[in-house]
């Protein structure tokens, strides 16, 4: 179905892009940069808000996740349900019923939300941004895809959302008096690939106690991460078929448990902003999204995601202090060798292209969130003044 949000579309550059007219009703975003002040927060406190965060793997989204729970005061249990408690068990392990069952089992998986759920900020969030957007006719007001007035209106955007049945257990129906907040973080992708495969690798949750599951890649080494990385060179550049994917899948550095945990292991940008096209991905994160941060710049990422949920820095601060820390794999990675750096590079080819262009997305909204750089960096400085180890 051909969802087009405005009635007047216009062939744009031969991309397959359409622009739109204005829009009558302004997002978050588009409403903060009609402010005539420079206060330090926005948004009216009376309303209740909605988090859809896209969290992807190993891009600083646990923290990123901490800070909007913290901020809208809402449980775990209650924003990681997405309104599809058991995806990632699916995505693991879609044809092992054993495995799917003690997937579940798994500390924090059965969990279930003691309250009213207003949020989703875990990687269920991955497959809300898809069924939304996959196969919508996504248009731009400005042939500028980073221009911030391609951010689609509130109640657009909800409308792809309300797409989704299941995630309708936590959005809202309508937006008065609400408000809804879409943000993502993206990482650098070839540094990425390393980080997941030292953090976990296959997707396996090992056959090990629960307990210490899923905490790190105990048999990495310099062949391992050649071997993983080769085969997903293989597998993108469509040297490897379907079948012989299977087959190869249960080894212990080259496979993972499924298609979709090797898509996850490689290409999610692409795969779950854009179904497998740059250009979609970067079309989503145009105009769905009110924050794309970029985990080099976390700091300013913060202080922007807080100034979008109203937050002062003095204010986010206080929410770092209540925030556990949060897992760091850094440590536990060999240094790069020149053939994984070059094996990497044909691997995140896609998901750089889309990272680049966040990057250009995040320091533009960012600079119009706070009225010019300088207010941003007095924002980030205040902040790690009062939070010296952030």
């Amino acid at each position: 179905m051909i969802y087009v949000p405005f009635l007047h579309v216009l062939c744009f550059a031969c991309l397959g892009f359409a622009e739109r007219p204005a829009p009558a009703k302004l997002s978050l975003l588009q409403h903060t940069l009609k402010l005539e002040d420079t206060r330090d927060s926005v948004g009216s406190s009376g309303d209740q808000i909605y988090s859809l965060f896209v969290k992807f793997h190993k891009v600083a989204g646990s923290t990123w996740r901490a800070y909007i729970d913290g901020i809208s005061h809402e449980e775990n249990s209650c924003s990681k349900d997405c309104g599809n408690p058991d995806w990632d068990c699916e995505q693991r392990y879609p044809h092992d019923a054993a495995r799917f069952e003690w997937c579940g089992q798994h500390p924090g998986k059965n969990e279930s939300c003691s309250g009213i759920a207003h949020s989703c900020t875990f990687h269920t969030s991955m497959a809300v941004i898809r069924q939304a957007v996959s196969g919508q006719d996504i248009t731009t007001l400005t042939s500028d895809l980073a221009d911030v007035q391609n951010l689609w209106p509130s109640s657009e955007r909800l409308k792809l959302l309300w797409r989704v049945e299941w995630a309708r257990s936590w959005l809202p129906s309508d937006l008065y008096q609400k408000r809804l907040i879409v943000t993502t973080i993206l990482r650098e992708p070839i540094e990425r690939l390393r980080s997941y495969y030292y953090f976990g690798g296959n997707g396996f949750l090992p056959n090990l106690t629960v307990e210490h599951a899923d905490v790190g890649n105990r048999a990495a080494s310099h062949q391992g991460f050649k071997s993983w990385l080769k085969f997903r060179r293989d597998f993108i550049t469509g040297n490897w078929s379907y079948e012989q994917f299977l087959q190869q899948a249960s080894g212990k550095d080259a496979g993972s448990t499924s298609r979709f945990m090797l898509l996850r292991s490689c290409c999610e940008y692409e795969t779950w902003l854009g179904d497998g096209s740059v250009e979609r991905a970067k079309l989503a994160l145009a105009t769905q999204f009110d924050l794309v941060g970029i985990t080099e710049r976390l700091d300013e990422g913060l202080v922007s995601l807080g100034k979008l949920y109203g937050q002062t820095p003095q204010q986010l601060a206080a929410v770092f202090r209540s925030i556990p820390e949060i897992f760091d794999n850094s440590d536990n990675k060999l240094d790069w060798t020149a053939e994984e750096k070059a094996l990497a590079t044909i691997v995140a080819d896609k998901s750089t292209a889309i990272y680049n262009f966040a990057q250009e997305v995040f320091q533009r909204r960012a600079v119009t969130l706070f009225g010019s750089e300088e207010n941003m960096l007095a924002a980030v400085e205040t902040f790690k003044k009062l939070n010296p180890d952030s």
